[in-house]
């Protein structure tokens, strides 16, 4: 528990700690699949995070990640059927940029995820596993430190113990440099 106080305080107040860090708060949502005890449901996922560049990583920026999974039919109005399956869970990995030119970038990584398996009325467990995660996007920010970067990937989170729940994920996101 003290260790992931730690990760947690460093993460959040880097920017205060270390002078030339950035900070970058995103978000995405698509669709995909999804998986616990079950056969593969379609969904949506949507997810919110938090990046600093540490430097205690110089080409690797860890990123804490909220995620959540659930069935397509959530968005569809007029749904009757009483328990609507998802998973929950957070992430953490390092993620690195391969810019091609001023602009377009591609971003990698790869991580430790926790995910809340709810596929079942009756299952409400926590598994463990890994993430990878493979984007392309466009930089709006014109050799400035700070503003918005947009673009769409592709995420695939794996999990090892018990349910053995998972996910994949198409998306479109957003990034802003703080």
């Amino acid at each position: 528990m003290k260790v992931k106080a730690f990760l947690l305080i460093i993460l959040f107040f880097s920017p205060l700690i270390f002078s030339q860090v950035d900070f970058t708060i995103g978000g995405s949502f698509g669709g995909g699949s999804f998986s616990g005890n079950t056969s593969s449901l379609g969904g949506f996922t949507s997810s919110l995070y938090a990046e600093v560049n540490i430097p205690l990583f110089e080409e690797v920026y860890p990123r804490a990640s909220f995620i959540m999974v659930k069935d397509i039919n959530a968005l569809l109005p007029n749904t009757q059927k009483p328990y609507l399956p998802y998973l929950v869970g957070a992430s953490f990995k390092g993620v690195t940029y391969q810019f091609f030119d001023s602009k377009i970038f591609l971003e990698e990584g790869a991580g430790l995820l926790a995910l809340n398996d709810n596929t079942l009325s009756d299952t409400n467990i926590w598994d463990y596993g890994i993430v990878i995660s493979f984007s392309v996007g466009y930089d709006l920010r014109n050799y400035n430190l700070k503003g918005f970067k947009l673009g769409a990937g592709a995420e695939y989170g794996i999990t090892f113990f018990n349910t053995l729940p998972k996910y994949s994920s198409i998306h479109v996101f957003a990034q802003f440099t703080i």
